[in-house]
């Protein structure tokens, strides 16, 4: 995972890079592999701002977050960017399954005596 940071208005701690190594870490979960992320953090009048984002999925995933603490900015956005893979992912998973239930050849190796939820099914056909 390539990790960049870039800081403004504020001093590059080495705690802030490992709490922000630490809390992206949980994306290698949702993610079979290498990603980019880029790290954006700064002060603006008296509230802290986080952006992250994250190159992966063979999308561009952004988050951000203003609060008066920035370790809360970074744990907000780093839930967002979370949310967002998990979402794609079980986007991903669950859809192409789902229509390979409701093709007809698929229907006819259903047991007949057991009521299938075929997805879609209402739908009209073009």
């Amino acid at each position: 995972m390539d990790l960049h940071f870039t800081f403004r208005n504020l001093e590059a701690t080495e705690a802030l890079k490992q709490h922000v190594a630490k809390k992206i870490s949980k994306f290698e979960k949702h993610v079979t592999y290498p990603m980019k992320v880029r790290v954006w953090l700064g002060l603006e009048k008296a509230l802290h701002c986080a952006e992250i984002t994250c190159y992966a999925e063979h999308k561009e995933i952004v988050a951000s977050a203003k609060t008066k603490n920035l370790y809360e900015s970074i744990d907000t956005a780093v839930y967002k960017i979370e949310n967002q893979l998990r979402k794609y992912r079980a986007m991903k998973k669950g859809h192409k399954s789902a229509h390979m239930v409701a093709r007809p050849t698929n229907l006819r190796k259903l047991a007949k005596d057991v009521e299938a939820a075929v997805p879609h099914s209402d739908k009209p056909k073009k």
